[in-house]
């Protein structure tokens, strides 16, 4: 018998992955989206996302709360792709026992998020189960076929960057399950990246028609595992300058309060929903333009290579990340120092 805890999340995924069927689809299994031929240079996106309790989210967690991260979870996926967000349906998993009014509140923070966005809820399924709640959604998106953005297109050279600021939803986890006491604005900022967190959707769009970006995923599991599913499918590398990673001054707060590591949280905490991408090297001063107008930073270069992600410090040196980020069935991994190298 072959368990998931031996294989894990990802190694299933492939193991799957190969009996996709083509026909309209370009793109099936292995991306932040499914992307189906629609006709007319255009494209039909979905994803789906779920949520159970006690493992994504506890029953003191705030209702509405869980709701919109549900639907933010698949507009991120969405985003990631370039796309633009149109419907969603919701299948939902009870004990007859279950608090009716609790699942009530859960939908009306979903209706919540759904209203900023645009999206309208069509439908869905409620059924009974025996174990604890269970949330799934599925969300389709639309854009022109020529600007979306895979995880697989990165190619030596390209500049990588990432949007907002990385770790803030691991450190909102860590005040919500008391781990050190933070006040004011600090902790109210930090719980809001937790609870409510926003897909980055108006700039997923603004990069896919810029026709510089030749990667892009979101950061849903930690920008070290996500950036590792770009460098896999893209056949490349990739080194990070330290220095660079964009920390905000709450999570920073946090790390010294708790004694986190900050880089190795940055780049571990899942969650932050954040937009992770490359970009050709001769078309960086079209992202640039965009900074005007959204936090983006830039991190580091691909490299040559067959996967894998070097941090480099300010002294020059490289370490290469070996188990990273967040993996169902395995759990949370830190990250391992393999290899020290130079230049």
């Amino acid at each position: 018998m072959t368990r998931f805890k031996d294989i894990g999340e990802f190694e299933f995924i492939d193991r799957i992955a190969a009996h996709t069927q083509r026909n309209r689809v370009l793109c099936g299994i292995g991306d932040d989206c499914a992307v189906i031929a629609a006709g007319k240079g255009r494209v039909r996106l979905v994803t789906t996302d779920a949520m159970v309790e006690g493992v994504h989210f506890v029953q003191n967690a705030p209702p509405e709360s869980v709701g919109y991260k549900l639907l933010t979870a698949s507009l991120s996926d969405i985003a990631a792709m370039g796309g633009k967000p149109t419907d969603a349906v919701v299948a939902v998993g009870a004990s007859d026992g279950c608090d009716a009014g609790y699942v009530e509140r859960i939908y009306n923070g979903l209706f919540a998020c759904a209203d900023q966005f645009g999206v309208a809820i069509v439908g869905g399924d409620t059924t009974r189960t025996a174990g604890p709640l269970v949330l799934s959604l599925t969300l389709t998106g639309t854009m022109a076929r020529d600007q979306v953005s895979y995880r697989s297109g990165a190619r030596v050279g390209d500049a990588i960057y990432v949007s907002g600021t990385l770790g803030d939803a691991a450190g909102g986890l860590g005040v919500a399950l008391g781990a050190v006491e933070m006040q004011g604005e600090d902790r109210a900022a930090l719980l809001r990246r937790h609870y409510r967190p926003e897909a980055r959707v108006d700039l997923g769009r603004a990069l896919a028609e810029t026709d510089a970006v030749t990667a892009m995923i979101d950061v849903s599991d930690g920008l070290a595992s996500d950036l590792n599913h770009i460098c896999r499918q893209s056949g490349v590398s990739a080194v990070i300058r330290a220095e660079a990673i964009p920390m905000s001054a709450a999570f920073v707060k946090f790390c010294d309060a708790s004694r986190e590591n900050k880089l190795a949280l940055a780049f571990t905490g899942g969650e932050d929903f954040e937009l992770l991408f490359c970009v050709h090297r001769a078309r960086v001063h079209k992202i640039e333009v965009l900074a005007t107008r959204y936090s983006i930073s830039r991190i580091g270069e691909i490299a040559a290579g067959n996967g894998g992600v070097r941090i480099e410090n300010e002294d020059g040196k490289r370490v290469l990340l070996k188990r990273v980020g967040y993996e169902h069935f395995r759990g949370e991994k830190q990250p391992q120092i393999t290899t020290n190298e130079r230049g």
